[in-house]
């Protein structure tokens, strides 16, 4: 039996580059827009790409939005996506109104699995997958490391997942929960792969699916504001122990920074630089006066 897996994927602009927030609304700072997919959905269509060699799947990549909505189903067309799937939308959708717009059309279609970035490069809610989990009725796991389908057997006919789960501090957590499902990936060590020239002119040329969502939704969640992230504090090391309360009270007062001692300078002749060198070494106690120092 043929796994149908789902991948919903967003483009987003390149956060390598230089952003910032003009009237909140955040730009890049290059003339020309560069936008990408983002590295949670990376994940997720990475990860779909790999069940589906196991499991004897197809992978439909979904995204929803306007026009530029079609460049990333390119993307994912080109790495080896089946089939892709437009779900054009006039309206700016924001993460409620795009779980929205996709539980619409899928559901009409036979899914197995739905896997999405956790969070989105943009906004960053989180919301999306759990919007689409609720509206399919499906459980959710988020934070997804691995996954492995369990084979259906006679006394379990229903086939199970096994994820695992990446928690905070390097742990992980074993979960099992039946399908379909709606799994979150995130994006830790995830890097956009290079695409070859010869899968970009094939997926070029492959087609893309369009359906048309005419419902007008109200937003589920509004954008009040957006401000730049304020500078970091600069990370500075306490007094040494047991130094006295003045070498104590200037550490604090310099911040922690450290002046360098001045060099001396030493002129002359030869003769008289190579004494002056030759004393100072004998003072840090590197040379002993007097005796063999080889």
């Amino acid at each position: 039996m043929t796994m149908r897996i789902v991948v919903c994927v967003k483009q987003v602009l390149d956060t390598t580059l230089p952003l910032r927030v003009v009237d909140g609304v955040v730009r890049q700072v290059a003339r020309r827009p560069i936008a990408r997919l983002g590295l949670a959905d990376c994940a997720a269509l990475e990860s779909a790409l790999a069940l589906r060699v196991r499991v004897n799947g197809e992978v439909t990549a979904v995204s929803a939005g306007a026009a530029e909505a079609a460049e990333a189903l390119r993307f994912c067309l080109a790495r080896g996506a089946d089939r892709a799937l437009h779900v054009r939308h006039a309206d700016r959708l924001d993460p409620v109104g795009a779980g929205r717009v996709v539980v619409r059309a899928l559901a009409a279609r036979p899914v197995d699995l739905v896997m999405s970035g956790a969070a989105s490069g943009d906004g960053a809610s989180g919301l999306f997958p759990a919007v689409v989990a609720a509206g399919l009725g499906w459980p959710l796991v988020t934070g997804v490391a691995a996954v492995t389908v369990e084979n259906a057997g006679p006394r379990q006919p229903e086939r199970w997942l096994t994820v695992e789960r990446r928690l905070e501090r390097g742990d992980r957590e074993l979960v099992r929960c039946p399908l379909p499902a709606v799994l979150a990936t995130d994006g830790a060590g995830t890097e956009i792969p290079y695409l070859a020239l010869r899968a970009v002119r094939r997926a070029a040329r492959m087609p893309i699916e369009e359906v048309e969502d005419e419902v007008g939704d109200t937003p589920g969640c509004e954008l009040v504001a957006l401000e730049a992230p304020r500078p970091r504090p600069k990370r500075t090391s306490g007094p040494a122990a047991g130094v006295s309360a003045m070498d104590r009270l200037s550490h604090l007062l310099s911040g922690g920074v450290q002046r360098k001692q001045s060099g001396e300078f030493v002129e002359g002749t030869p003769s008289a630089v190579a004494a002056e060198i030759v004393r100072f070494l004998e003072q840090r106690g590197f040379l002993r006066s007097g005796g063999n120092n080889g």
